[in-house]
Order: structure tokens, then sequence, then C-alpha cells
């Protein structure tokens, strides 16, 4: 069993978001969140995310912002195992 990329990418440039959220959980503090949220220029520290209201996330989450969730693998192309 190997691993390749994903077939959607073998034929175009994949172009990783610059800036994306990895994982959102319930935090302790009622209303905020614990965000890791990485991006090209600076990895986040999934060991300490950063806790922030519900509110910030889904404004940053919609326009004019519209940070995206991380795709599998991010920043690289999706992989998928072969047999």
């Amino acid at each position: 069993m190997g691993v390749r990329r994903h077939p959607l990418f073998l034929y175009m440039d994949y172009t990783p978001p610059a800036l994306c959220i990895r994982s959102i959980e319930p935090a302790e503090t009622p209303g905020k969140v614990l965000v890791d949220m990485p991006s090209l220029w600076r990895e986040s520290d999934a060991i300490n995310p950063l806790e922030i209201s519900k509110k910030t996330v889904d404004s940053i989450m919609s326009e004019p912002y519209s940070v995206p969730m991380c795709p599998p693998g991010w920043p690289n192309p999706p992989l998928i195992e072969t047999e």
C-alpha cells in the first residue's frame, strides 16, 4: 500500500489557503472556543490554541474575511492511500 496525490490535484497546481482554521473546539469559558489557525507564514501552536469568542469565529468565517477550514494535509495537496 502506498500514498499518492489525490486525482483532482494531478493536473492542476495546488494553492493552499494562506490562512485557515484547522480546528474549533469548545472552551471551558462560556461563549468561547479554542481555535487552531495556522498560516503559510506562521505555524499555529496546536497544543495552545487561541481562546476567542464564538462571535469572532463567526465573523472571520464570513464575508469579507471568509477564513476557510484547512483542507486535509494542509498546506500540502491531499493524499489518498493506494492498495
